[in-house]
């Protein structure tokens, strides 16, 4: 009878543990996330491919929150990152993103090919040459190569968005055309009306700097 008593006893133990296990626990099971392009962010370089991403057991982050986090990052216009964020380079393909000195997550990269995440939209096909330095509202595009992304919910074609980049860029003065604005911190191109399904992201071919 003892030894029946026990078995209901350590399923209860069993759940404890479970209910109390940190948010990180688990990581290693986090899906694989696809980096559409070789990319940069800060001193981190990202080659194109699969990575995958380990949230700190202490970081109270589960698998979605980094993921959304790294999307974020990779987002970014100038690699300058949100405070208390910043970005430790590791070797090619491998960083580490800290939150207030203490380990939030790290990625890492598992090789290339395939990988389910869109997170990121649509990567254009073809890049778009910036022949001369050119100011559209707030951001500066010097002479250069530049990538055309379409957000998920988006509903603008890649060769709507080269359009549209293209008269931002002759626009006279550098102002940006109505009702067009723009998220300084992605570059993400929307109207307001319609901000997810108008919109288009630019970023620099060698990745925020």
């Amino acid at each position: 009878m003892r030894k029946i008593a026990l078995v209901p006893a350590l399923a209860a133990v069993a759940l404890v543990a479970t209910a109390f296990a940190p948010a990180g626990a688990g990581a290693a099971g986090c899906p694989s996330f696809r980096v559409l392009h070789n990319d940069r962010i800060g001193p981190a370089v990202l080659p194109a491919g699969n990575y995958s991403v380990t949230p700190a057991p202490s970081s109270a982050l589960n698998c979605a929150n980094a993921s959304r986090l790294f999307t974020r990052f990779l987002e970014d216009w100038d690699g300058v990152l949100p405070r208390p964020w910043r970005v430790v380079s590791q070797g090619r393909g491998r960083a580490a993103f800290r939150r207030a000195g203490a380990l939030g997550f790290t990625v890492a990269r598992i090789g290339g090919g395939g990988g389910g995440n869109n997170r990121l939209g649509v990567l254009c096909r073809n890049s778009f040459t910036v022949n001369t330095g050119t100011r559209v509202g707030p951001l500066q595009f010097p002479r250069g190569e530049y990538l055309l992304y379409i957000p998920p919910r988006s509903g603008i074609s890649c060769r709507r968005a080269s359009v549209l980049f293209t008269r931002f860029l002759g626009a006279p003065g550098g102002r940006l055309l109505n009702p067009w604005r723009v998220r300084v911190q992605t570059a993400t191109f929307f109207k307001p009306a319609h901000a997810a399904r108008s919109a288009f992201r630019v970023e620099a071919a060698t990745g925020a700097g």
